[in-house]
C-alpha cells in the first residue's frame, strides 16, 4: 500500500488507532484521513508509527489534541515527510513546540497548521526551525502566535524557498 485516502468517513478514534497501529504498510507514502474524528488517541497512534516512506500526512479537522500533536511533532522516523496538514485541530502550544523542534523533517515543503491554538511558544519554536530549508508553504492563521512568534518567523533566514506564508 502506497496511498491511503479515507477522508470524511467518520472512522473515529478506534479507526484512527487501528490505522496508527498498522506496521505492515512499510511502503506507505500518502495518508489522507481528514474529517474523521480520530481524536487525540488516533493522533497519538498515527504519530507513533514508523512509516519510513511517508511523504504526505493530511489529518485536518480530526479533533487531535495536545498529546496527538506532540506525538506527531516528535516523530523522527518520517525523514521523507514533505507535506503535513493538521488544519482545524487543537494541538496547542506543546504540539506546536514539538513540531517546531523537529529537525528530522528536512524535506518538509508544506506545513499547514491553521486554527490549532499553538500560541506564542509554538509560534516561536516553528519560526526558529532552521532545518526546513525546502519549506515552500507555511499556514499559521488563527493560532495567536503573538509578537514573539511573529518575530521568530520574521527573523528566520533559512526558509529561502518560502512562497506562501499565511
Amino acid at each position: 500500500l502506497k496511498s491511503l485516502g479515507l477522508e470524511n468517513n467518520k472512522i473515529g478514534e478506534k479507526g484512527g488507532e487501528a490505522i496508527g497501529n498498522n506496521t505492515t504498510w512499510t511502503n506507505l507514502e500518502k495518508l489522507w484521513l481528514g474529517k474523521n474524528e480520530i481524536g487525540d488517541k488516533g493522533g497519538v497512534m498515527i504519530g507513533s508509527n514508523t512509516w519510513i516512506n511517508l511523504k504526505e500526512l493530511w489529518l485536518g479537522w480530526n479533533e487531535i489534541g495536545e498529546k496527538g500533536g506532540m506525538m506527531i511533532g516528535s516523530n523522527t522516523t518520517w525523514k521523507n515527510l514533505q507535506k503535513l496538514s493538521l488544519w482545524g485541530n487543537k494541538i496547542g502550544e506543546k504540539g506546536g513546540e514539538a513540531i517546531g523542534n523537529n529537525t528530522t523533517w528536512t524535506n518538509l515543503e508544506k506545513l499547514r497548521l491553521y486554527g490549532n491554538e499553538i500560541g506564542e511558544k509554538g509560534g516561536m519554536m516553528i519560526g526558529s526551525n532552521t532545518t526546513w530549508k525546502n519549506l515552500k508553504e507555511l499556514v499559521l492563521e488563527n493560532n495567536k502566535i503573538g509578537e514573539k512568534g511573529g518575530e521568530a518567523i520574521g527573523n528566520n533566514t533559512t526558509w529561502n524557498n518560502l512562497e506562501v506564508l499565511w
